[in-house]
């Protein structure tokens, strides 16, 4: 059974990783300044900027998660700095552990901002397209410092051998109770779950923008289920895509939460003047050849699985 060291266990998807692999591996998940409630695995606290912070971990991982990383969208206010601190001397702290304690694999969580310039195309994104950073807004340093992260990533390959693992990730889908996120460094609810309240109150469901931009919608029981392949993989090396290679578009989504969660009917009202969402898709197939992986859920098994198992307060309208 591998020993995993998952660093970042206590947000959205460490926590959704965790849940689905603690079973075929022996977990010891870290937190920085949230405890981890979870009896199945290990726990401990870990500040990834600070080396000291490393000698309270075993040295004896066959490999380490990286999922821990600074974003906006988790991000109140707006520090640059922190940035670089955590998601490059971060990544670099932990990079330098397993160099120094022979720990041979190492798996990493990328954004898709550093192919932002690349949406709306309609070309199927590849691994090996340019990357194409958007240089301006309030995740450009944030993308900036997670591509200077996986440079140096790639650089400890070659120098040092490690075996190592990219997945760059759009918005994973996930099923807690952490349903708020940041904007420019204001609170806001995440949109899909606006629209499943929305539904759910009998309110009129706003649909904005462009309804047939579509994009990728992983699930966090997929996502976990590549991530414990990876673990499993002799061999793979390199940056994988981890969406769907299957965009749903925005009236297919609002259809799909309709049918999952109105009780009656349900008014709608498109406003097209109002930001579109993105549009793009990831090419999966290199994923898919690799590690043999192929999504379960689609977006209506993915919306019945968050009705059925998220924690009833996140379907509350609050003020």
């Amino acid at each position: 059974m591998n020993k995993v060291l998952l660093i970042g266990a206590s947000g959205s998807l460490g926590k959704g990783i965790t849940a689905e692999i603690y079973k075929k591996t022996k977990v010891t998940g870290t937190y920085n300044n949230t405890v981890i409630d979870n009896k199945n695995i290990d726990t401990v606290q870990l500040d990834i900027t600070s080396k000291d912070s490393f000698t309270s971990l075993d040295t004896d991982y066959d490999t380490v998660v990286l999922v821990a990383g600074s974003m906006p969208a988790a991000m109140e206010g707006y520090d640059q700095n922190k940035y670089f601190d955590v998601n490059v001397t971060g990544t670099l702290n932990v990079l330098e552990f397993c160099r120094i304690n022979n720990i041979k694999k190492i798996i990493y969580i990328m954004t898709f901002s550093d192919v932002s310039g690349s949406f709306y195309t309609g070309i199927p994104i590849k691994e090996t397209d340019q990357r194409t950073l958007t240089y301006t807004g309030d995740h450009a340093v944030y993308a900036i410092s997670k591509v200077t992260a996986c440079e140096l990533i790639e650089h400890y390959h070659q120098e040092y051998g490690l075996q190592t693992m990219i997945f760059r990730i759009p918005t994973v889908y996930c099923c807690d109770d952490n349903v708020n996120y940041h904007v420019d460094g204001k609170p806001k609810t995440k949109a899909y779950m606006q629209m499943i309240r929305s539904v759910m109150h009998n309110q009129k469901l706003e649909l904005w923008g462009k309804l047939e931009n579509a994009k990728d919608m992983p699930y966090i029981k997929d996502f976990a289920q590549l991530i414990l392949k990876a673990i499993e993989h002799p061999t793979a090396q390199g940056l994988f895509n981890a969406g769907t290679g299957d965009p749903v578009s925005l009236k297919e989504f609002a259809d799909a939460i309709v049918d999952v969660f109105a009780e009656g009917d349900v008014e709608l009202e498109h406003k097209p003047e109002k930001p579109s969402q993105p549009n793009f898709t990831f090419d999966m197939s290199q994923t898919e050849a690799t590690f043999n992986y192929k999504p379960k859920f689609g977006i209506k098994d993915l919306l019945i699985d968050i009705k059925e198992n998220s924690p009833s307060s996140v379907f509350e309208i609050t003020k």
